[in-house]
């Protein structure tokens, strides 16, 4: 069973690769449906001296999410996937993913 009726938001998910020597770029892997939610109303300092929002973002359970991705919105909005912010749930025949991100200002 799958929750795409819940999913609202389009996501661009990118993944960092390797492009040439010691370069990194971020090459889009796919893009999926998403549910995105605030986790609260406030910024806060997400390290130093930048301050950001924290959000979670619910998805398809075979999504493959990682460590460090990159995902954009239809909004024009991104998000980086945090340090072990991937968890994987299962609500009784539901896989899903619970993913934590962060979001910067611009």
């Amino acid at each position: 069973m799958k929750l795409t009726h819940l999913m609202t938001n389009r996501v661009m998910i990118a993944r960092k690769v390797a492009t040439s020597g010691d370069k990194m770029a971020f090459t889009t892997v796919t893009s999926e449906m998403m549910h995105i939610q605030p986790t609260s109303d406030s910024s806060s300092e997400i390290r130093e001296g930048v301050f950001g929002k924290q959000f979670r973002i619910y998805c398809d359970g075979s999504t493959n999410l990682r460590q460090g991705d990159r995902l954009r919105d239809e909004e024009g909005n991104y998000y980086t996937v945090v340090s072990d912010g991937v968890s994987r749930r299962t609500y009784g025949s539901i896989d899903y993913l619970t993913v934590f991100v962060q979001k910067t200002q611009d």
